[in-house]
């Protein structure tokens, strides 16, 4: 059985929604600690090698065929519920060149926040390898700077 139509002068208009506003943090809000050396680990899915490294904000370290970039790496605020350590990465997979030939143009394998204690939740998705970040940490004293 349907129902028969109803002409839109017969439906009660509903009130327009209140403006919804977002709330603005408040000026107590402690702001996420940045730090400069992102520790990673990688897997080999063929050959199971795991390898755990250090990569410095902005400067590209290599895994077997994945470059690693970091722009960003924080550790959440002493406010926030969950203490987890975030990541911003691009990995761009780029195979050595052959002998005599020309090195193959890179491919972006990722670019996106990783998070230490959520690995799944945005992972680098390559058929070769898996890698996840480990933490955040300052980069060691510079052997020159203890002097």
């Amino acid at each position: 059985m349907v129902a028969p139509p109803i002409e839109a002068e017969e439906v009660a208009s509903a009130p327009p929604p209140k403006a919804q506003v977002a709330a603005k943090p408040s000026e107590a809000t402690a702001k996420r600690a940045r730090y400069d050396v992102a520790v990673i680990q990688a897997l080999d899915k063929v050959s199971a090698a795991s390898m755990r490294f250090e990569a410095a904000v902005g400067r590209p370290v290599r895994y077997k065929n994945l470059v690693f970039t970091v722009k960003a790496c924080e550790r959440s605020a002493a406010d926030e519920a969950l203490e987890d350590s975030i990541a911003y990465v691009t990995v761009e997979s780029q195979p050595r060149a052959a002998p005599g030939k020309p090195t193959p143009p890179p491919k972006q394998a990722f670019r996106g926040w990783m998070y230490a204690s959520s690995p799944s939740l945005n992972p680098l998705e390559h058929p070769i390898y898996d890698a996840w970040l480990i933490t955040c940490r300052a980069a060691a004293p510079s052997p020159t700077a203890a002097r």
